[in-house]
């Protein structure tokens, strides 16, 4: 049994079992197994894994029902899902009832490892957030942001405090706000600000994608450009605005996130992802800011979800 930091892989397809376990591991990590949603359980209680991966469609518990498990009994254990084809509908649902992320099974390559460390460095900055200012009644937050990817764990940590504060979320609901946001800045960050397309990621391992942005943070004009995020809590909601000063988007592209073609991009999975964990989301007519709002469920829906 695993005594040290790992991950757990769950896939009843020991060829896809084997792929994934070889990534991650060609990526530091350590990697446990599972081939159903019951060892995988008992996996968790008996090793504690800092991540869970697994497919959505398995015979016996499915990929939604382990999210769902995990939410109830080990909320601070993200989940990472991975999605055949066609499963978008059911991949939004499990990302509405939990998992922090999700990943294309054609993607998995040149995706998966980013997408682990994406939701491991949020999740961790999220768990070192003091609780503070118990008697807070609202909360209202202006940050100007560079363009360094490297702050935004720290960000999303800050903006947290808020909402811990008041007592607004539960702790799978707020990683579920965290990675909206992780998602909202750095798309502001590098499509937005610093003009770098997200089809770059599948290019030549994703070495130009991180070239250009290495390039253009210390070039002008985008090194110049600043993300401006405004955080508005209240004890019913949190509202966040995130504006760029690129050149914006033409909304319409992406306006169906459950278009296949739409997430095949990057750009696309991640509004996709917004779109799931926040109730309200809403882009300006120039495609450089998004507002996103998440409410406080009542007594009656959280009762409808269990």
């Amino acid at each position: 049994m695993a005594d040290s930091p790992h991950l757990l892989i769950v896939d009843d397809s020991p060829t896809q079992l084997s792929h994934m376990k070889i990534i991650l591991q060609q990526d530091g990590f350590q990697v446990e197994t599972a081939s159903n949603g019951e060892e995988a359980m008992a996996a968790v209680e008996s090793d504690s894994p800092i991540l869970v991966v697994t497919d959505l469609q398995m015979p016996g518990m499915s990929g939604l029902e382990l999210v769902e498990v995990m939410r109830g009994n080990f909320p601070s254990i993200p989940v990472v899902l991975t999605t055949s084809d066609g499963s978008e509908e059911v991949a939004a649902d499990a990302l509405r009832r939990g998992a922090a992320s999700y990943v294309p099974k054609r993607h998995l390559q040149s995706t998966l490892a980013q997408v682990v460390r994406q939701v491991l460095l949020v999740s961790e900055a999220s768990r070192s957030v003091q609780q503070l200012a118990r008697y807070t009644i609202e909360s209202t937050l202006k940050l100007s942001l560079v363009n360094d990817e490297s702050i935004v764990p720290s960000v999303i940590a800050r903006l947290e405090m808020p909402m811990k504060e008041l007592g607004i979320f539960d702790e799978g609901e707020r990683m579920q706000v965290a990675m909206a946001l992780d998602e909202a800045l750095l798309n502001a960050m590098i499509h937005g600000n610093l003009e770098v397309s997200s089809e770059l990621r599948h290019s030549g391992d994703g070495e130009p994608y991180k070239e250009l942005i290495a390039k253009r943070t210390n070039e002008s004009p985008y090194m110049d450009r600043r993300v401006l995020v405004q955080m508005d809590a209240t004890p019913e909601q949190v509202k966040f605005t995130i504006a760029d000063e690129g050149p914006g988007f033409d909304c319409g592209k992406v306006a169906d996130p459950t278009d296949p073609e739409n997430l095949e991009m990057m750009g696309g999975r991640g509004l996709f992802m917004i779109d799931a964990f926040m109730d309200e989301v809403q882009h300006n007519e120039c495609g450089n800011q998004i507002v996103m709002i998440k409410r406080k469920k009542t007594g009656e829906e959280s009762g409808e979800e269990g």
